[in-house]
């Protein structure tokens, strides 16, 4: 994740993987009686199987954290997010290794399922941020720079999706769901630093909005006041962190796409590894085939 450098090639990322997501959700909340997919996944009333397991997911998520407040690693994790991932990657893995023979098609409308809980989660951390007075007018400055401080809380709010996509991802293509963790942890530590030095440089210290300011005062003679560089600030990371989030999640989404097959036919699949080939610009196009996966799982099987 922390290859993920160029803003162009994360955008189409977002572009190609979102546009993708859309056909899959209608796909899989369609309207058609007759298709029971979902009820092989979540049971006889899927949508309120899922209500239910998001709201759950959240409560017992809470209870968690609160009783083991003192454990250092929900400053990495959530505990809401990882209980989901780990719900539905169970799930998941119950309907492709059971009775019923998977298939390439299966891939998208059980993707799309982990959207509702995706959008839930961004939600209540947005709320949850709001709630905590996250959005406030910059001192001195007009009522708008509050727009600033929401689109911060938004995009620090995508962390939830994004966290909650990739551990699906993690744990439904391992079969050594201990192994999978570890190597969770290690890349959310990792991001972890990275956006935390993003913080302190671009909303802590501010460094755009003084550079600019001071550029445009030498050389027009214009003055900016100093909460303007501030807003500025604000806007450059909300831009620049939700982009990643949202690249995050299109990475993951192609990674997993592209590695379905060779999960139905190993029983797993190496989908970290799969993003971050994906994240890097250098190796765009570099993405294995769903065909291309099943030979050599073959041959390696071999």
């Amino acid at each position: 994740m922390s290859a993920m450098y160029s803003i162009r090639h994360l955008l189409n990322l977002i572009a190609e993987a979102f546009s993708d997501m859309v056909p899959a959700l209608e796909q899989a909340f369609n309207r058609n009686h007759d298709d029971d997919r979902l009820d092989e996944v979540f049971g006889p009333n899927p949508p309120l199987a899922i209500a239910g397991l998001i709201l759950g997911g959240l409560a017992l998520g809470g209870i968690v954290e609160w009783v083991f407040s003192d454990w250092g690693v929900w400053r990495v994790l959530d505990a809401s997010a990882l209980i989901l991932a780990a719900v539905y990657a169970f799930l998941f893995r119950r309907y492709l290794f059971g009775a019923r023979e998977p298939g390439a098609e299966d891939f998208p409308w059980l993707a799309a399922t982990l959207i509702p809980a995706a959008a839930l989660l961004v939600a209540t951390s947005l709320v949850s941020r709001l709630a905590d007075g996250a959005v406030t007018v910059l001192p001195g400055a007009p009522s708008w720079t509050l727009l600033g401080s929401f689109l911060v809380a938004a995009a620090d709010a995508l962390a939830m999706a994004a966290g909650l996509t990739i551990a699906v991802a993690a744990l439904c293509y391992a079969q050594r769901w201990r192994q999978a963790l570890k190597e969770l942890l290690r890349q959310f530590i990792t991001f972890k630093v990275i956006v935390w030095v993003m913080v302190l440089l671009m909303v802590e210290i501010g460094i755009l909005g003084p550079l600019v300011s001071w550029v445009v005062g030498s050389l027009f003679g214009i003055r900016f006041p100093p909460w303007l560089g501030d807003a500025l600030d604000q806007f450059t990371y909300a831009l620049l962190m939700g982009t990643v989030y949202c690249a995050v999640i299109g990475a993951t989404w192609l990674a997993c796409r592209d590695r379905f097959a060779e999960l139905i036919e190993t029983g797993e699949a190496n989908v970290l590894g799969a993003v971050r080939e994906l994240a890097h610009p250098k190796k765009k196009g570099a993405s294995v085939s769903a065909p291309e996966v099943v030979e050599q799982g073959s041959k390696g099987s071999k």
